[in-house]
């Protein structure tokens, strides 16, 4: 392994223990809020938050396709120390943000004036929210991402692009930790639901704080205000069906759930289970820390084995780690949200279904995931448009189909009948890239990206079936529950370990070594 391998491995370690620290906070400050709301403010409010969360989410496809065009083209002017370069794509997106972020706001004022007429919400006292209140929270809620326009996502694009990611997972930690406390605290002292989330967004002021210090700091030469060099950004329209699909898979079920059931309690019951599954994705993103970056590198480079060998590495470690996460999921989401929502009565949430049908669209979406990422990282976006709308149309259409027809029968059904739409979109865009990403990006069989997928399916069904199949599992608290996760997450582990020293021996070895490496220079 060559020094500048060795270098990249490194930083890819350095940005994933930094990431690793903020997905961990996130994770434990996600579990933290909802349950707040539920207690102080019902599980309706909590439903109107969840759901206007994943609008709010849809409307920053207004710069969809930007950051991840402007990463990409830093890659080039980056590694030659081409600061002029630098500086007028930087300028660029700062001018793409500040009219994208005008646009987030007119979209969110809109949003905010029809969403009261559609759903009625009640307090945790049963009274109705009257109009404003409605229509306030929705704006106190949006401040956050209109300040991202206007004041971060510059910064975040260049530290991205130049494999420096930790000082946006700390920036991001210290936002979300103040966030949090001042959540708590006004949540405790019963204030005003409208001051809790307007407060609460503009916390996120603390990040370009500090990201603007370290960026003058680390890169004197680089001027946000030069001459902009928008030609760069023209991949930004290719990229933009790329973000879009993400996005789109992200809140598709809470967007479809509101549409169809209209019931403010039903989507709170969803969005906890999904918020296990995002503190899940919390960690998986622990593995993905600087993947564009260090991957486009290596394509810029023109270094054709040193990728194939990276990506055979990750595509192992990524799907590994998704078995064992997910397979422990299965198992224990229930009993968690059942134990997380314990006093809260005002909605039913011992949902089964639900709970498999949520770890079930999670392990669909990943297993394509390492795929998504190369098409990301080498920049391919117009040629893949045509897998993004065949997922979007498929998932709106069986969404809605199935959603409708489980209606018929109850709203938990309308959920898992939105839930089974968005599966099969996610299992046609892996079909779609196993195409695709073998014979144009990677060079990788695409035999073997299938069998590893498949592997994964297995591992899932062999570690949880027997507890789901038997009812091996009596938890009665959370103690209990935690003392049966962790032997529960070292058995996953093993049969995943056995599964790839069975079938994946060179990954697993190679990955060792990388490890070895790492271990023996921090001696």
């Amino acid at each position: 392994m060559n020094s500048r391998s060795n270098t990249r491995t490194s930083r890819f370690v350095q940005n994933t223990v930094f990431t690793a620290a903020y997905q961990l906070t996130a994770m434990l400050m996600g579990f933290v809020t909802p349950r707040l709301m539920m207690l102080f403010y019902g599980s309706q409010v909590n439903g109107l938050i969840v759901s206007a969360t994943e609008f709010l989410t849809y409307f920053r496809l207004v710069e969809a396709g930007l950051a991840a065009a402007a990463v990409y083209s830093l890659y080039k002017p980056l590694s030659e120390q081409d600061y002029e370069g630098v500086s007028a794509i930087v300028s660029a997106a700062r001018r793409f943000y500040n009219i994208a972020g005008w646009m987030f706001v007119g979209l969110t004022l809109a949003f905010g004036v029809l969403y009261p007429f559609f759903v009625p919400i009640e307090t945790v006292n049963g009274d109705l929210m009257n109009y404003w209140s409605v229509f306030l929270l929705i704006c106190a809620m949006g401040v956050s991402g209109a300040l991202e326009f206007f004041t971060l996502s510059r910064y975040r694009v260049l530290l991205t692009a130049d494999q420096r990611t930790f000082m946006v997972s700390l920036a991001s930690m210290s936002s979300l930790l103040l966030q949090t406390a001042v959540i708590v605290v006004l949540a405790y002292a019963r204030a005003n639901i409208v001051l809790v989330r307007l407060l609460a967004s503009l916390t996120i002021a603390v990040r370009p704080l500090i990201l603007g210090h370290y960026v003058k700091r680390v890169y004197p030469q680089i001027n946000a205000f030069a001459k902009p060099n928008k030609a760069a950004l023209s991949r930004r329209w290719d990229a933009m069906y790329q973000q879009f699909t993400t996005a789109f898979h992200q809140g598709a079920a809470v967007m479809l759930t509101t549409i169809i059931t209209r019931d403010a309690s039903m989507i709170s019951v969803y969005g906890t289970y999904n918020m296990v599954t995002i503190g899940l994705w919390g960690i998986l993103k622990m593995t993905t820390t600087g993947i564009y970056s260090g991957f486009g590198d290596l394509i810029v480079r023109g270094h054709r084995e040193k990728f194939q060998q990276a990506y055979r590495d990750f595509e192992y470690l990524y799907l590994a780690v998704t078995s064992i996460l997910f397979s422990v999921a299965a198992i224990m989401i229930v009993p968690f949200v059942v134990l997380y929502t314990d006093k809260i009565t005002d909605a039913n949430y011992s949902a089964p279904l639900i709970g498999m049908m949520v770890v079930l669209e999670a392990i669909t979406d990943h297993a394509k995931m390492p795929m998504d990422l190369m098409i990301t990282a080498s920049g391919k976006f117009r040629e893949t448009r045509h897998h993004c709308t065949a997922q979007i149309a498929t998932a709106l259409a069986l969404g809605l189909g199935l959603g409708y027809w489980g209606l018929q029968t109850s709203l938990t059904m309308a959920v898992v009948g939105v839930l089974s739409g968005i599966i099969l979109s996610n299992i046609l865009r892996a079909i779609l890239q196993l195409w695709f990403v073998p014979r144009h990006i990677t060079g990788v069989l695409w035999t073997s990206t299938l069998k590893r997928m498949l592997r994964m399916f297995l591992q899932v069904a062999i570690i949880a079936g027997p507890f789901l199949a038997f009812h091996l599992l009596d938890i009665n608290g959370f103690f209990k529950w935690i003392t049966l996760a962790v032997p529960l997450c070292i058995y996953a582990t093993l049969v995943t370990l056995a599964f790839g020293w069975l079938f994946d021996r060179e990954s697993l070895l190679s990955l060792a070594g990388r490890m070895k490496f790492l271990f023996q220079r921090g001696k």
